[in-house]
């Protein structure tokens, strides 16, 4: 588990990359949200397994690259870019290139997990 907010990327890139849901699910705060599609943010841990799931089964390849990290105290925004390709449900290839907004929080135990991942707002 991250200790630093500039670890997290990486340990979730790596997860992906592996096709290891469990460890990606790991990796995000009890209440996380994410941003299926602009306007639609998933409610609850069972639609982010079901969310996090999907990207997994395009079994592709993830790079990110976080450039700029905002602290304020147990909270950080990162702001960065990120590269995926894939295959879609129907064979088509997938290729995403674009920035992101996350919102990491530091957890009780002092390691740091995703609270906001938000892959289409980061330009």
């Amino acid at each position: 588990m991250p200790t630093r907010p500039e670890d997290l990327h990486l340990a979730l890139t790596t997860a992906y990359n592996a096709g290891d849901l469990e460890s990606m699910l790991a990796l995000y705060d009890p209440k996380a949200v994410f941003v299926i599609k602009p306007g639609h943010v998933t409610d609850g841990p069972a639609e982010l397994r079901t969310a996090l799931q999907r990207l997994i089964e395009l079994r592709g390849h993830l790079t990110i690259h976080p450039h700029t990290f905002v602290r304020s105290d147990d909270i950080v925004l990162v702001l960065g870019r990120y590269a995926l390709s894939g295959r879609r449900r129907d064979g088509s290839p997938l290729e995403r290139e674009a920035g992101f907004a996350d919102v990491l929080r530091r957890q009780p135990d002092g390691h740091w997990l995703l609270a906001v991942d938000d892959p289409f707002n980061g330009d």
